[in-house]
């Protein structure tokens, strides 16, 4: 697995699928890595030259200063589609790698085709409830917020009929350092890009879990008001919709990646 310096931080990415093949990038949620992504592979790898990577503080990339930014993880993704000599590709990002790709196409459109936000929000107050977030995580480690976390990740009904694939994203959570996670966390506490997203043009898919407690529809539908060529798509899921519902939500990113231009 490759790696880029993104200032003093080393960022693991990994390539896979046709170079000639359009480029797509995954930006995965808070507090997991690019496994996260596993689900939809099969199905992007038949059409795309996915690029995918762990965020700083996350999976197997370096931790970096205690501050973070979503304007530095966005910098971190530009870094890699450098290094795999990218210069414009579709994103895909959910949660704070949603925040991630909305950052780069309102700040540097030349780098984003399309776009798909995925279960995320422009802004995610009260700030103080990530402050309390991560000063848990710090003094007790990540186990501390793990069961309410996969609480608003996945839907009852799923955390009862699919326990493997639960523990498995259980697993990357508490795997993440309390220092990347708490850093990130800062990030979005921080984070209004509210006016910012006006500036989108890149057209837009919004995904929405209807069952999501942590980004619930009224984000999504705010996303879809503030950008221009943007169109909604509600799965029955809660926050982690493509492990819930991965073939609805291959399906999804798929259509709307290959639709013709301008066509809703």
């Amino acid at each position: 697995m490759p790696s880029v310096r993104s200032g003093p931080v080393e960022i693991h990415y990994e390539v896979q699928g046709a170079a000639e093949a359009p480029a797509l990038l995954l930006l995965h949620s808070l507090g997991v890595d690019l496994g996260m992504w596993d689900p939809q592979m099969p199905d992007f790898l038949q059409h795309y030259r996915v690029i995918r990577y762990d965020a700083r503080g996350h999976g197997r990339s370096g931790v970096g200063a205690a501050e973070c930014s979503i304007e530095i993880l966005a910098q971190d993704a530009m870094a890699i589609l450098d290094a795999a000599r990218i210069v414009k590709a579709h994103w895909c990002g959910l949660s704070l790698g949603g925040m991630t790709a909305m950052w780069a196409a309102s700040h540097r459109p030349e780098r984003v085709a399309r776009l798909a936000l995925c279960n995320t929000s422009a802004h995610l107050p009260p700030a103080a409830l990530w402050h309390s977030r991560m000063e848990l995580v710090r003094r007790e480690g990540m186990r501390a917020i793990a069961p309410a976390v996969i609480e608003r990740w996945f839907t009852a009904s799923f955390r009862s009929s699919q326990p493997e694939k639960v523990a498995r994203i259980g697993g990357m959570l508490e795997a993440t350092p309390p220092e990347g996670y708490a850093a990130a966390c800062g990030a979005i506490a921080e984070m209004n890009q509210l006016s910012d997203i006006r500036r989108i043009a890149a057209p837009t898919l919004v995904i929405c879990g209807a069952e999501d407690p942590a980004t619930p529809l009224a984000h999504s539908q705010a996303l879809c008001d503030a950008i221009a060529d943007s169109r909604l798509v509600v799965l029955p899921a809660a926050h982690l919709s493509n492990v819930e519902r991965p073939q609805e939500f291959a399906a999804a990113v798929g259509d709307f990646l290959s639709a013709p231009a301008n066509l809703p």
